[in-house]
């Protein structure tokens, strides 16, 4: 699972006041909303010429799956892609003022991986008409499927990529836009039972159910959907096994014979090598988050390569070290807590790729295998991406604090706050989703049992381990926050990022996206047991907390409760929460948190684009080492992308 670092968020390697160290954040450019910026990537040169070489063809093969995700988010996010390009292949044929409007266009299908917005999954609108659309194509001619045009301009059609609250008498699956499912239902799938969960799509034809799966093609496996692009991952990552040490090597091969054949026995055994240990140059590679299904089992394509941050170790490790401990304070009954919890493999690192659902959105925290199964018996793997959290902090979090804290914390939230979000992602990854086990007699993984709930309980769930945590006196004895002070304005810091996070649904009241179900389930739980209000001082409206003491037993009291229903399957009772505080927001809040983020130029979102990698080649034409280098133009970077797969054509 993947944890969000709202845009607010702070971000330092030590608990103290101190800035976190020079990235060289750099602002590409504003995209309908979006603000895209670069990094350095720190480290590059400290790794071996073999080890670049590695870093190079996992980057490569993370980019040649990236259409598989905009494969996904909805029908029309390719095709919309491939006619977008095929008009500005047109050099000279094409009106100027239209070609501006493609270009800005081909950038949010870029960002988003389709047109919806990859935060709200509401559907993004092109910057141009349906009109001067259909009469460029005419001059050129080029055919524009009908359906497209609708999928592109209809706002009733394809509205949302996951509707879970479609409303009375409506199916979520029908309503939803992902393309996981074709011609299917959700009686359908009362009796079904697939056995491509995360790597298939479900399709009815001849009024018959089948699967298809994403598979390559070969060790005996015919070609499926995506068999292309998955090709060509399949070639790097072998590329890439050929250099990689032997341990990493053992996980690759399972990768690559997962990716050909679709086997998910295969994935199971990659997962089980994979998270020992952290690589020199590691990933995430394949169908992993369901965020984008309604049922909670179709994975999302995602590639990440990561390199470990050399000048700084977060609380991470201290988290990692002591995650027996954490565990046993946490406030669920004992027969929950797992009682044999080996220090998992951790690390904070920088991304030197972040495509597919990985990216360029990319989370600050990410603690897998997500399996629950998997996480009980041989534990999990966490990743804090300061490469994503530094970014966000370098173009937010000072004047967020000065505009959203109130008066009377802000000072303590900007001594603490480097400290408390890594703290706080640290918990979320490695005691948060890593913790707790569920009833041995429990009928299958929670996951599919509580959907299409699970999502917004599972990262709740994490998120409010680290609210219970942070008050806990190990976390300032190990370091991890400078003095109990900090502790006590933690859950001030806390219901700020709650305010501001109301920018992610900018129309409409309904709340899909489940961190945001999950933070406003914590709000409202805390405000009716009366440890926090809203209130109005000169015409702004502030999360005040009363009582950091109420505050932490309130959220607390719902931890222990989200892993009773977890542990238990209790659909009803989840159903319920959600229901009554995680579907809707407040959109008069909403409406002056975009005021007051417009008034202050702060974006609404932040795209992290990684750095530009290129190869060096020895006189056989083999990669030998590799060069690294910030990305300094948004248009370079899709560019090298769109490339890159032309040459793999």
């Amino acid at each position: 699972a993947a944890s969000a670092a709202p845009a607010s968020a702070p971000g330092s390697a030590v608990a103290s006041a101190a800035p976190a160290p020079a990235s060289n954040v750099q602002v590409l450019e504003e995209v309908a909303g979006v603000t895209a910026a670069s990094y350095e990537p720190r480290g590059f040169d400290k790794l071996t010429a073999s080890q670049r070489a590695v870093a190079y063809h996992l980057a490569q093969a993370a980019l040649a799956g990236d259409p598989l995700f905009t494969m996904q988010t909805s029908r029309y996010g390719w095709p919309a892609t491939q006619l977008v390009m095929q008009l500005l292949a047109q050099k000279s044929e094409l009106d100027p003022a239209l070609r501006g409007k493609l270009v800005t266009f081909r950038k949010m299908l870029f960002l988003h991986h389709g047109i919806h917005d990859a935060r709200t999954g509401q559907k993004l609108v092109p910057p141009f008409s349906r009109q001067e659309l259909e009469a460029a194509a005419k001059a050129l001619k080029i055919a524009i499927p009908n359906d497209l045009l609708a999928g592109l301009f209809d706002p009733k059609v394809a509205p949302v990529v996951t509707n879970k609250t479609p409303g009375k008498g409506k199916d979520p699956l029908v309503e939803s836009a992902a393309n996981h499912y074709e011609g299917v239902s959700s009686k359908d799938l009362e009796k079904f039972k697939e056995k491509y969960e995360l790597n298939g799509r479900i399709v009815k034809k001849a009024g018959r159910l089948g699967e298809e799966i994403y598979r390559a093609g070969g060790d005996g496996a015919q070609p499926g959907v995506g068999a292309a692009e998955l090709g060509r991952v399949v070639k790097h990552l072998e590329d890439a096994r050929a250099l990689a040490p032997a341990a990493q090597q053992g996980a690759l091969r399972h990768l690559i014979r997962y990716l050909k054949t679709g086997q998910p026995d295969e994935f199971t055994d990659h997962d089980i090598a994979w998270l020992k240990q952290v690589f020199p140059v590691d990933y995430i590679l394949g169908f992993i988050e369901t965020y984008t299904d309604v049922r909670a089992r179709k994975g999302g394509f995602e590639g990440l390569v990561f390199i470990p941050d050399p000048d700084r170790d977060p609380p991470l490790q201290a988290v990692a070290r002591n995650a027996q401990y954490f565990e046993q304070k946490l406030p669920w009954e004992a027969k929950w807590k797992r009682d044999a919890f080996q220090a998992p493999a951790a690390a904070a690192v920088i991304a030197l790729a972040a495509t597919g659902d990985g990216g360029p959105f990319t989370f600050g925290g990410v603690n897998l295998p997500n399996a629950q199964a998997l996480r009980e018996k041989y534990g999990s793997k966490n990743f804090v991406i300061l490469s994503a959290m530094d970014t966000r902090v370098a173009l937010t979090f000072d004047k967020t604090v000065d505009e959203f804290a109130p008066a009377e914390v802000r000072a303590e939230i900007h001594r603490c706050g480097n400290a408390m979000m890594l703290a706080a992602v640290s918990f979320h990854e490695v005691t948060g989703h890593g913790s707790g086990k569920v009833n041995p007699d429990l009928k299958g993984d929670p996951a599919e049992l509580l959907a299409p709930y699970y999502a917004a309980l599972e990262e709740g769930r994490a998120s409010r381990v680290a609210d219970w945590l942070t008050g806990d006196a190990k976390t300032v004895e190990l370091g991890m926050l400078p003095d109990a002070g900090c502790a006590r304005v933690f859950p001030a810091y806390t219901a700020m990022t709650q305010l501001t996070m109301l920018k992610s649904v900018p129309h409409g009241d309904v709340a899909e996206e489940d961190h945001l179900r999950a933070e406003l389930i914590a709000f409202g739980w805390v405000k009716d047991k009366g440890a926090v209000a809203a209130e109005t001082r000169d015409g702004k409206t502030f999360f005040v907390v009363k009582d950091p003491d109420a505050w932490r037993r309130a959220s607390g009291e719902l931890l222990a409760e989200l892993h009773r229903i977890k542990a238990t399957g209790d659909r009803e009772a989840l159903k319920a929460l959600v229901e009554k505080y995680g579907t809707r927001i407040n959109p008069a809040w909403r409406d002056e948190v975009l005021a007051r983020l417009k008034a202050l130029s702060l974006p609404r979102n932040i795209a992290t684009i990684p750095p530009m990698i290129k190869p060096i080649l020895d006189a056989d034409g083999r990669v030998v080492d590799a060069t690294a280098e910030q990305t300094t133009s948004l248009d370079a970077y899709i560019a090298a992308l769109e490339k890159s797969w032309a040459d793999a054509d």
